[in-house]
């Protein structure tokens, strides 16, 4: 075969089209919790996130005890009072936990028709993050319990507990449920409903893995140490959401936080 039937011979050269790019359906979401980042570092820059929970009057010639637990969630905004520690709760809330839910997220957003995407990762997010406030307004309404006592020994308590947590059978249920994703109805009230089963189902799986850590954060008070702590645990909480194997970033996670423990019950005796 001469060089002109080679050539007739070869087949023809596939042309590929250039792919478009992929939109990050969770871009927004991405950008809210890098906002409400910037604005608690802004807050407690300021000053107006601060240790202001009320101590029990010190008796007449003795120094006021310096060591009664600050809290943030009770008195984040001065003057506003319980509103203002629950807008500061929920704050954190996008934070720290939204990050951990953009996986759920995405499988919102990707199991939507396009016309109704954004009102379905709207309400699942927004679902969610109610979730958590409401827990942060069942420990607004808990504060009081230990509002008096020493800072340092409620903070290594609820260090030790959370560690604790880490390793028990109710949090590897939790975080398992955490990686599990839902079937969604594409269009109607039944991809409302769905989208608002998800997000009810998603969330308490989030709260009951995650709640020893956000009591943590409520009972480790204001001041720049708190962003400290905010940092360390949405490191824990992403870690364990993004890891292929989440069980041993969970036991890592806990000998962390018992190492955390008894350096700050630790503290006072060294001081």
């Amino acid at each position: 075969m001469g060089p002109a039937g080679a050539a007739r011979a070869r087949p023809p050269r596939t042309v590929h089209a250039p792919r478009r790019p992929r939109p990050r359906l969770c871009l927004l979401y991405e950008l809210a919790a890098v906002a409400a980042w910037i604005t608690v570092i802004a807050l407690t820059v300021t000053g107006a996130v601060h240790g202001a929970r009320p101590q029990a009057p010190a008796p007449v010639g003795e120094a006021p005890h310096h060591h009664t637990a600050p809290s943030h969630a009770a008195h984040a905004v001065p003057g506003a009072g319980v509103v203002g520690g629950l807008a500061m709760w929920a704050l954190m809330c996008v934070a720290m936990m939204l990050p951990a839910a953009l996986p759920a997220l995405a499988h919102v957003g990707a199991n939507s028709l396009r016309r109704r995407r954004q009102r379905a990762m709207a309400g699942f997010a927004a679902v969610y993050l109610a979730m958590w406030t409401g827990y942060g307004a069942l420990l607004l309404a808990l504060a009081p319990l230990w509002s008096r006592l020493p800072a340092d020994a409620v903070l290594a308590c609820a260090l030790a507990l959370a560690a604790g947590w880490q390793r028990t059978v109710h949090k590897r249920r939790a975080l398992r449920d955490c990686h599990r994703s839902s079937p969604l109805p594409a269009g109607g009230l039944r991809a409302l409903a769905g989208t608002g089963r998800f997000g009810l189902r998603h969330g308490g799986a989030c709260l009951r893995s995650c709640w020893a850590l956000m009591l943590v954060m409520a009972v480790a008070g204001g001041g720049p140490g708190m962003l400290g702590w905010m940092a360390a645990l949405t490191a824990i909480v992403t870690t364990e959401r993004f890891a292929r194997t989440p069980r041993r970033s969970a036991n890592l996670a806990a000998a962390a936080l018992a190492a955390a423990a008894l350096a700050v019950a630790l503290t006072p005796a060294l001081t």
